[in-house]
């Protein structure tokens, strides 16, 4: 289980940052709204960031452990994968979740999201599945369950992959294009707050189909990879102007809100181009700062949920507080989101180094020795 690859640090800030765009779009709607829709769908369109995490997640995986499972569906080696994706993405979803049923609880502020029905599908990660009719307690964590059923099954899919190439990534390929179409179009989706709403065309899928859009997305990363191991196209998106490229025209589509499904080719491309650069995209993605948002990433993405209730104690000067939530003007909230952001950094550095690494050093330890600990771009 001990990888020889390369660390394919350039994707490290691409998780950072996607990380924080998540915690800005939930913060735009549940702390205070300054900028509004027809200005720009930048933040509106931040839920697809965590389609990104997915994709670079199932690129990652494949890059670190393809190999483990070259002969088969070793019992060992299966058994030390799963022990340590166990020990990266559990115990802080596990401590997230603690803290909130406790403050529910010593509050007695119960609601349907934090719902005492939906603390064991949390428990077994299985609230992706659409088992609850809304999402339910850390919301973010939905995307754990989707992740950690993608790691379980991504051993039979890299077998697959390197027994029947061809045929596997092309059966695999239909499923991940059919997935998001499905997500989109085809499935019955609805509005948790509001059942006879019409819901968009989009890919915001979360407690009903978040599964199927994690592991679509997780498919399409590892269909990716095996892009890259055969050096198709490196010459073109190994480039400093092509990442540019893709950057500008990913910010244009966010910012004019465009169909969900053309992200989903822009996020392939970008996490391509960024695994391949080795010249001036390498050099700013190896500076210190991005360096560490990506590293306590996973932090930041799920442990949020306690600034966000910091600040939903407190009547802040310069906002409005209507009875469908709160609004104020763009540099009084860009204000107000700058210091929500380096709170939560704060934060997120105390949930890294009290409970993220020592907690998963201790299950690596005891439970899953020789294992890879690769840090995965989750999600989430």
């Amino acid at each position: 289980m001990h990888s020889t690859h390369k660390y394919l640090s350039n994707l490290t800030p691409l998780r950072g940052i996607a990380a924080i765009w998540v915690v800005v779009y939930h913060f735009q709607a549940l702390v205070m709204q300054f900028v509004l829709p027809q200005q720009t769908q930048v933040l509106f369109k931040g839920y697809l960031m965590v389609d990104l995490f997915f994709i670079m997640s199932g690129f990652i995986i494949c890059h670190v452990y393809q190999q483990s499972f070259e002969n088969g569906l070793v019992s060992g080696n299966f058994r030390k994968f799963i022990v340590a994706r166990f020990a990266r993405i559990y115990p802080l979803h596990l401590f997230t979740l603690a803290i909130l049923i406790l403050f529910v609880a010593v509050s007695k502020s119960w609601n349907p999201i934090d719902d005492p029905k939906a603390i064991l599908p949390n428990i077994f990660l299985i609230h992706s599945f659409g088992i609850n009719k809304i999402f339910t307690w850390n919301v973010p964590s939905w995307s754990i369950s989707a992740e950690w059923w993608a790691y379980m099954v991504f051993p039979l899919l890299i077998i697959f992959i390197q027994r029947k190439k061809t045929l596997a990534i092309t059966i695999l390929g239909l499923f991940v294009v059919t997935a998001y179409i499905a997500i989109m179009f085809w499935l019955p989706r609805h509005d948790p707050f509001d059942p006879k709403a019409i819901v968009p065309h989009d890919l915001n899928a979360t407690f009903d189909y978040g599964f199927l859009r994690g592991l679509a997305g997780f498919i399409a990363g590892m269909i990716l990879y095996k892009v890259y191991e055969v050096r198709m196209w490196h010459k073109l998106f190994r480039s400093d102007i092509t990442a540019l490229l893709l950057i500008l025209a990913t910010l244009a589509c966010f910012h004019f809100g465009i169909n969900d499904g053309f992200y989903v080719i822009l996020f392939i491309a970008l996490v391509y181009a960024f695994a391949l650069n080795n010249a001036r995209l390498h050099a700013l993605c190896n500076n210190k700062i991005l360096q560490y948002l990506g590293k306590i990433s996973y932090s930041i993405y799920l442990s949020s949920l306690f600034v966000f209730i910091l600040f939903s104690l407190v009547k802040l000067p310069g906002v409005k507080y209507l009875p469908n939530g709160a609004t104020t003007a763009f540099w009084i909230g860009l204000g107000y989101c700058v210091v929500f952001l380096l709170i939560h950094i704060g934060f997120s550095s105390i949930t890294y180094y009290t409970i993220e690494t020592p907690c998963r050093k201790f299950i690596n330890a005891k439970w899953g020795k020789g294992a890879v600990h690769a840090i995965t771009p989750v999600a989430q």
